[in-house]
């Protein structure tokens, strides 16, 4: 079998695209659901989280309202617990992603599946079906952790309506998944071996790490950057600032519309471009393969 899909194999095989990618899209959460550890280690999180959550309220309360209250900013709080689980959710949902992805070329499992359906349908359920369970999770547990805080009345303290902040938070989590799973499977098809994956996604988990210190600690403190804006509406970049900026309100809504439009424009591009870099690297085995050659080797396809 070649080493490279034909361009021919950039479309689906049997023309029914959608219907390919809701098979794979099932197979993904099917995986998932009925797998107990993911099950039970979900479950005693969000509980975990929800007590966490309810302790965190009560001493939040007691510093707010006692005889010399803290200094404490309780929108940077706020701003903080959601960059945070944004991070959280976007880490453990790559993981899953780049480690499958490369399990089912080791496996050969993905030459199979590439004779009953396009790269692009597979592609495309690979992504939304992990992105769907990583959502549940990230709703239960959060969903814990707002009833937590909701119970002791810590909202009270944050001076902030949960409802539209937690609209956003989904949608920046949604537009942030799309951008760093494409980015991830990229990265992750140049290797056939679990034990090279982790030196081939450094360098995205890396600018992960440095956009949760610029979100954390040094956006807060440059608000009205021009620099800060301006990354804001990049959609590598939108997803963990817009957030903290939302939280700290220091953005207009009409900003917000606008970041998540340049994100959704740009998730289609990202997509026609990490496509040409799976079908190129998908049925490739044997040593890592730089992300330079590859994008090369994708322009002839």
């Amino acid at each position: 079998m070649s080493n490279a899909l034909s361009k021919d194999s950039l479309n689906t095989q049997s023309g029914q695209p959608l219907r390919e990618m809701l098979l794979v899209i099932r197979r993904e959460i099917l995986t998932r659901v009925t797998n107990r550890t993911i099950l039970i280690t979900t479950l005693l999180l969000a509980i975990g989280v929800g007590v966490a959550a309810g302790f965190g309220a009560t001493l939040l309360g007691n510093s707010m309202q006692g005889s010399e209250p803290a200094n404490l900013n309780p929108k940077l709080i706020f701003a903080t617990a959601m960059i945070c689980a944004l991070l959280a959710s976007l880490v453990y949902s790559a993981q899953s992603l780049t480690t499958g992805v490369v399990e089912e070329k080791s496996s050969r499992i993905v030459e199979i599946l590439l004779t009953k359906i396009g790269i692009r349908p597979l592609l495309a359920g690979k992504i939304i079906g992990i992105g769907l369970v990583s959502l549940a999770q990230l709703l239960l547990i959060g969903g814990a952790a707002v009833a937590g805080f909701a119970i002791k009345d810590g909202f009270s303290f944050l001076q902030v309506e949960p409802g539209p902040a937690l609209i956003w938070f989904i949608v920046w989590y949604l537009l942030g998944y799309s951008v760093f799973a494409l980015l991830n499977t990229a990265l992750a098809a140049t290797v056939a071996r679990q034990e090279d994956l982790a030196s081939a996604v450094m360098p995205l988990s890396v600018l992960q790490m440095v956009l949760l210190v610029v979100s954390l600690y040094m956006a807060p403190t440059h608000l009205e950057s021009t620099w800060l804006k301006v990354l804001s509406f990049v959609p590598l970049f939108s997803s963990y600032l817009m957030p903290i900026r939302f939280g700290l309100e220091s953005v207009e809504m009409w900003q917000m519309a606008t970041a998540a439009a340049i994100a959704l424009v740009a998730i289609p591009v990202l997509f026609n471009i990490v496509a040409k870099l799976y079908t190129n690297n998908a049925l490739r085995t044997g040593s890592r393969i730089s992300l330079r050659a590859s994008l090369r080797s994708a322009n002839d396809i």
